[in-house]
């Protein structure tokens, strides 16, 4: 019936009913009935809340009629790391050592790397359409990389050749890591491997490492140029860059200082103590903190945050901070893709109602229509019932996606946790505002087509303060 609709939630744990008419026209038992068993409910079905409808005789929205049953998941599957590789608590390490760099470790052919204990069963739930829903507890890939292999059972990860293990990118790798003793200078020429590469002094002006993965660096890296195509750079001291320098990491760079240098980094940039006049551009998060954890001058771009002990310096020198973007994996970005696949569907939609009503009115005039034009009929019922499903499911995607946008829009943010001195210029998508004064302790975000400057203390501290900037001149200019 056109006046009932069952709505079953993406997990199959909920079922609600729509009715638009009353009184005379509320449909009987038997069309709540036929509805319930048309949508496929054959379990959970709430007999108060079905009696209750019956009784009022009243319009309803979305009201639960029917709940599975949730299942109760055994134990989630674990690795045991037999070599010393496993991800660090990142969350408890209250500060990164940059003198401990990547670790590689040395391993034979056949050696055990990781271990996995499966997952346990738990109690089955059951979907309000009666199917029943698997409680086996989470289960996790073994961090498979490249030069390694799984056991027949699929509970070993072993190294296929003799080398060093690392992690990178959560996979564990097993490769023949090229080593440099002392310096990359005219002893060794300009370094390209395919593979990991260590180096145990330093990088001179005018030479190159380029490496597929890692690079890891114990001392300086001056005027050089180091690439990594796909994995992390360490450098252990810092980089003295002369204007000259360029580094590149497809992964994560961690280093104690950068000096006038270009820095393009796809993951996150870790910097213990200074970034001086230099052009830095970074896919993630941009950490400035340490003994002194000071940004002066150049302009440093992050599509995620920054955050930094002091920005700018006594003299004004102009610094610049940005960030800008959505990754591809952002709440904005699927929200956009959502509104494009509404619209398709939405579209789609149409076109085939109107072949529906069409057919279904030259039913009734003809009485009888052809095996192929029934077929068809049946076919568009389906379908459209399907995209009318989808659509509402895109509704209640689109809310969630609305609330963590809005949360990612927040999480976005300058983070100062000392000194902001004057002449910093601060820009979050597309809306900046530049510091005339000395402020301490703030964050600095973008709330709505506005930029928020709040203070890091306690609401409760009598020197809180939370201002837009512009409104905080106007009202000194007044004053």
């Amino acid at each position: 019936m056109e006046n009932i609709k069952v709505n079953i939630d993406p997990q199959g744990l909920k079922a609600t009913i729509t009715i638009t008419s009353s009184g005379d026209a509320f449909p009987s038992r038997n069309d709540l009935i036929a509805a319930l068993k048309e949508a496929g409910i054959r379990y959970g079905v709430s007999r108060e809340v079905f009696e209750d409808i019956l009784a009022k005789k009243e319009p309803v929205y979305n009201r639960v009629i029917a709940q599975g049953k949730p299942p109760k998941k055994g134990k989630p599957a674990q690795l045991i790391w037999d070599v010393p590789l496993a991800p660090e608590d990142t969350e408890n390490k209250k500060r990164i050592d940059f003198k401990q760099g990547m670790k590689f470790i040395p391993v034979k052919a056949g050696q055990v790397l990781v271990t996995k204990i499966p997952p346990e069963q738990g109690i089955d739930g059951r979907s309000v359409t009666g199917e029943v829903i698997p409680s086996l507890g989470d289960d996790v890939e073994l961090p498979a990389g490249r030069n390694v292999t799984v056991s027949e059972d699929g509970l070993k990860l072993m190294a296929a050749i003799d080398g060093s293990a690392y992690r990178q990118q959560d996979k564990i790798h097993v490769d023949k890591v090229l080593q440099i003793k002392g310096d990359v200078s005219y002893g060794t020429g300009n370094v390209k491997f395919n593979g990991p590469v260590v180096i145990e002094g330093d990088v001179r002006s005018g030479f190159r490492v380029e490496a597929r993965d890692s690079i890891v660096i114990n001392g300086n890296v001056e005027a050089a140029h180091i690439y990594s195509q796909q994995g992390d750079v360490t450098i252990n001291y810092g980089v003295v860059g002369k204007n000259r320098a360029k580094i590149l990491a497809g992964g994560n760079l961690t280093c104690g200082f950068i000096q006038d240098a270009t820095v393009g980094v796809r993951g996150d940039l870790n910097v213990q103590h200074y970034v001086i006049n230099s052009s830095v551009s970074v896919g993630g998060m941009i950490t400035v903190k340490g003994e002194e954890g000071q940004i002066r001058g150049g302009s440093l771009t992050s599509e995620k945050g920054i955050v930094a002990t002091i920005v700018g310096s006594p003299r004004n020198i102009y610094t610049e901070l940005k960030i800008i973007g959505s990754g591809p994996n952002s709440s904005q970005r699927k929200l956009w893709e959502l509104s494009r696949l509404r619209t398709d569907l939405t579209l789609r939609y149409s076109t085939l109602e109107k072949r529906f009503r069409f057919l279904a009115l030259l039913k009734k005039e003809v009485k009888e229509l052809s095996k192929e034009r029934l077929a068809e009929l049946t076919y568009l019922g389906g379908e459209l019932k399907r995209l009318k499903n989808r659509l509402m499911q895109l509704d209640d995607e689109e809310i969630v996606l609305q609330k963590e946008a809005a949360k990612e829009r927040l999480l976005k943010e300058v983070v100062i946790e000392g000194k902001l001195y004057p002449n910093v210029h601060i820009e979050i998508n597309g809306l900046g505002f530049q510091s005339d004064e000395m402020l301490e302790g703030v964050k600095i975000y973008r709330f709505k087509d506005e930029l928020i400057v709040e203070s890091l203390k306690e609401m409760t501290d009598e020197t809180y303060d939370i201002f837009i900037p512009g409104d905080k001149r106007e009202a000194k200019a007044g004053e």
